[in-house]
Order: C-alpha cells, then structure tokens, then sequence
C-alpha cells in the first residue's frame, strides 16, 4: 500500500499484529525493503510489523530531488505519526542513524531500538561540505549518469554484495542480485543514490545517541568490513547502556544473510 509524503507516494508494507515494530532499510545504490524480507516475515508472526521503502528507493516515487539526511528523518517521524502508538525501530547502516535521530524528537513513539551496522558515529558522520556538492554536481552531471549505469551492472552488483553486504558468496543467489539490479534501475533510481555517493546523506548521530532513553541493541555481523565490528566500541563509549549482539558468519546484511541468528538475537529484545 501508499501513502503520500510530501506529494510523493511512499511504498509501505504491513503485516500480523500485536505490538508495533517498524523495519528501515541501508541506504546504498542498490537499497530497498527487499533486504528486511526475512525479519518482515518471521516476525509478523509476533508483532504488527511495518515496513517502508524509503523515498527515492524500492516501489517509492523517485523525484529528481536533492536528497538529504534531514528529509528521511521526516519522512520515519512522519510514518511514526500514522502508525500512532510506541514501536520499536529494526534499522539497517545509515538508515539506522536516521532512526535515531527520529527516536529523539518522537521519544513517545518509539519504545526501543535495534540497529543493524549503524553508522554515524565515526562512519558517515561528517557533515557534506563544499567538497560533498561539488561531488554532487559532477555526479548529476551525464557523467555522473554513466558512472552510475557502470556501477550498477549486474556484476558491479554482485561485487559490492560479495565484498560488502554478504560474508558468504553462497549467499548472493541468481535471486536476490536480480532484486538488487532490479531496484537499481528503475526510472529515477540514480537520484537518491548519488546524493549518498557524494556525502550529502552523512548524519552525525553521537548527540543523539547519547541522549536517547530507550533500550537500544546493536546487532552485528561478525565479518562486516565497510562497518567493522569494532565500529560498535564508539557506540558504547558514548552511550554505556548500550547492548551489542554479534553474529558470525555475517557481513552488513545480517538480517538476511543469517535470519534464524538474527531473530534469536532480536526476538527476546522485542518481547521485554
């Protein structure tokens, strides 16, 4: 189903029933609610879950706009706001530190938070400067265009989700790299993307994360390398009540690479 967001249509997925839980997807070339399948189905079970593709991604309109870190916070509040009662947050890379930034400006409406390789606290942390919208600029630019298309083929594709997202290349099945290239190139799919490439979606989230209130968990896979496991020590540091579930054989798409692992993780969490 749709709802409208700033005149936009915002793809959003509901199932099963109970307490509420809210899954938001990573923000990359090739992102959208296609990784959080897994703990969508498995934990619709047990909870009224939602899901959402954020603007710019997935079967959400694509505008040619510049997108920036402060818009998809919005847009999680706004969804907060229709959903209407306390929910946890499941949320994946830098869509996890927009998480977080909404869980302290509607701290009524989000009752705790689980982050899959959260960045924004020494990764993606950097406000975008002069150097972020020269890169953008370039980057809308037809080279920009063809750069995109080159980083986005198939085996493009299947090199970022073999060094990045999955630990195990057995992983990457014909299946899910056709889903991944699918979202990559549906009409205005470069939009959203190169405004992440050049830095203008950076978040710094250490204020808000040390004053969120809510019980949070971080879930990590153990081989993740853009987001290494020690990544999760600067979280600590800056918020001691932090707690940190590692699992192995896992790279950044944890929640789809070892779902079973993940839900045993999470589960428990969700349920206090």
């Amino acid at each position: 189903m749709y709802t409208t967001w700033r005149d936009q249509a915002i793809a959003t997925y509901r199932a099963g029933s109970g307490r509420s839980v809210l899954l938001i997807h990573s923000i990359n070339a090739a992102a959208s609610v296609f990784e959080m399948r897994e703990p969508f189905q498995r934990l619709s079970a047990h909870f009224a879950v939602h899901a959402i593709d954020l603007l710019g991604y997935g079967n959400s309109a694509r505008p040619p706009w510049r997108y920036r870190a402060a818009m998809y916070v919005d847009l999680i509040e706004a969804l907060l706001e229709q959903i209407g009662q306390p929910t946890a947050l499941i949320a994946s890379s830098l869509g996890a530190a927009y998480a977080v930034i909404a869980a302290t400006h509607r701290p009524h409406l989000v009752d705790r938070l689980v982050l899959i390789c959260p960045t924004g606290i020494g990764q993606l942390d950097r406000p975008p400067g002069i150097a972020a919208y020269t890169t953008y600029q370039i980057l809308r630019s037809p080279f920009g265009r063809l750069l995109y298309r080159l980083l986005t083929t198939r085996p493009s594709i299947r090199l970022f989700l073999a060094s990045q997202a999955y630990a195990d290349p057995a992983s990457i099945t014909d299946g899910r790299l056709d889903m991944f290239y699918q979202t990559c190139r549906r009409p205005g799919a470069y939009y959203a993307p190169i405004c992440f490439l050049s830095g203008l979606l950076n978040c710094d989230i250490s204020t808000a994360f040390a004053s969120l209130t809510q019980p949070t968990l971080l879930v990590w896979g153990s081989d993740a390398r853009t987001s290494p496991l020690s990544l999760a020590s600067h979280f600590v540091r800056v918020r001691v009540a932090t707690k940190v579930a590692v699992i192995d054989r896992a790279s950044l798409l944890v929640q789809d690479e070892q779902p079973e692992a993940f839900i045993e993780k999470v589960m428990p969490f969700l349920s206090h």
